[in-house]
């Protein structure tokens, strides 16, 4: 009996961190709050598809406040209302993915499903190519074309002083003329993205700015940002009661009397649980069949959520949210840190403890940057560390030139066999990275007749001293904590300087 109440809750467990992991990292068409801005949005959008205007905007927000969220849920909303796989064309492109002209234009042939009437066509410049790409989806009489949705992610990459805005300006030139019906949309967090546009470009764009400031609720009144903190939590770890309404049914009829109190409150439990259930949608997305999770229990639904509900209330989770929400307003940051704190359930541990969240955040928001920088370092970059290190402490101190790092380490790797010969330019290009990230300082003349600059200019590279910028506890704890270090590299750090 007891084996078969472990394997029973091994079950619930597993669904329940299941469903919550779909809803916190693939629901991204859930959005809250910022009504008057997501009207707007819908509105271009919808009068676009609809009635065949042209548009642009510039949505504007900092990091993980709801950008691409909002755009997901007003273009879900539009689906449900209109037929969008036939009126419509949705385009996607990444400033930080779709680098040249090039890409981007190969990527929009993909998206509108024309590399079959492409082909080895040859196109002089980029606006012959798109006029063609338009001139495809023209059909009928009158040469109507279906209406089209760029979104531009990362639009500020776009703008990117070492690239042509070629991209930009023939798409704002569409808009502009109406050649055919298009919104494009460009999301950033840069504010002062307009100043980084060409005059050509400007000339063509809309100059029409949404901007998205967190912390804000429906009214537009400033929320807290520990209010927030709150509000996602519940709304990201509650489960929907209707998932297990089937059992709910299957419960012994009641008498004629009870029925309606009974219909009465599954419909309490089904407008109650809409803001906790995930879409269909994301569910079909993800391939996930929804009726698996019709094996949750309803008294287990019930107790996880009353959890929920009281751990909120809990005087050290707030502090922790507290913590959060000093640090950062970015909801995705958040969304992961909930996701480790699910991914830690098991029937060993089936609640959350405030202890593990306490920890998370901790690991998340405020870490010690330098131990993080250091374990992202390449074994040779991090042998030239400890290499100065030992050098430092024989000497005292000492700051150390190219070619003295170089002789220990030389020494280090000659004794051991398994240690990868390096050629010397690598290793000069290694040592440069350090000094760029700082964890090595140049060590400054104290000479008054010259300039500092001009002194150490006059020093061939390879002589210039050198200091370490970071204490060695944080060497220390890098090497403790860093992965795959090899065997030979520990015990040389862990050795007595000789």
């Amino acid at each position: 009996m007891h084996e078969l109440l472990d394997s029973n809750s091994l079950t619930q467990i597993k669904l329940l961190r299941k469903y919550l992991k779909l809803k916190i990292l693939e629901d991204d068409i859930r959005f809250r709050h910022h009504k008057s801005e997501r009207d707007h949005v819908y509105n271009l959008i919808s009068r676009s598809i609809l009635h065949g205007e042209s548009h642009s905007a510039l949505v504007i927000g900092p990091r993980g406040c709801g950008k691409t969220t909002l755009i997901n849920s007003v273009l879900h909303q539009i689906a449900n209302e209109a037929d969008l796989v036939n009126d419509a064309i949705i385009v996607k492109l990444n400033g930080l993915i779709h680098q040249d002209d090039k890409i981007a234009l190969k990527s929009i042939t993909a998206q509108m499903q024309l590399e079959n009437a492409v082909g080895d066509r040859v196109f002089g410049t980029f606006a012959e190519n798109l006029s063609f790409l338009l001139s495809c989806l023209m059909s009928g009489v009158d040469r109507k074309c279906k209406s089209m949705v760029f979104i531009l992610e990362e639009f500020d990459m776009f703008c990117h002083s070492g690239r042509t805005q070629t991209l930009l300006y023939n798409l704002f030139d569409i808009t502009h003329s109406k050649q055919a019906p298009m919104c494009v949309l460009g999301i950033t967090n840069r504010i002062d993205v307009m100043e980084m546009l060409e005059k050509r470009v400007k000339s063509r764009f809309s100059h029409r700015h949404i901007f998205l400031f967190p912390n804000e609720n429906q009214t537009g009144v400033e929320k807290s940002p520990l209010e927030t903190c709150k509000e996602i939590f519940i709304q990201s770890l509650c489960m929907p009661l209707s998932l297990a309404k089937k059992n709910v049914m299957d419960t012994p009829k009641r008498r004629k009397g009870r029925r309606s109190v009974v219909s009465l409150e599954k419909m309490d439990i089904d407008t109650e649980d809409t803001q906790y259930a995930i879409s269909e949608e994301v569910l079909t997305r993800c391939k996930v069949d929804s009726k698996q999770f019709q094996c949750l229990e309803y008294g287990f639904i019930e107790s996880w959520n009353a959890h929920i509900q009281s751990i909120v209330e809990d005087q050290k989770l707030i502090d922790c949210l507290e913590k959060f929400s000093y640090y950062t307003v970015n909801e995705q940051l958040f969304k992961d840190v909930l996701f480790q704190i699910v991914s830690k359930l098991s029937p060993s541990k089936p609640y959350i403890e405030v202890n593990d969240i306490s920890s998370i955040i901790d690991n998340t928001v405020s870490p010690e940057h330098r131990v993080k920088l250091l374990q992202s370092l390449s074994i040779l970059e991090l042998s030239l560390v400890i290499a100065m290190m030992h050098g430092m402490q024989i000497f005292d101190g000492q700051p150390m030139n190219f070619e003295m790092v170089l002789h220990r380490y030389t020494k280090f790797s000659n004794t051991n066999s398994s240690t990868q010969t390096v050629p010397r330019p690598v290793i000069l290009k290694a040592f440069e990275h350090l000094q760029e990230l700082e964890i090595i300082m140049p060590v400054r003349s104290t000479d008054s007749i010259y300039n500092t600059e001009t002194t150490t200019s006059r020093v061939q590279k390879e002589y210039k001293l050198y200091t370490l910028a970071v204490p060695i506890e944080d060497i220390k704890e890098a090497v403790k904590g860093f992965k795959v270090l090899p065997t030979e590299i520990n015990h040389w750090f862990n050795n007595s300087v000789l």
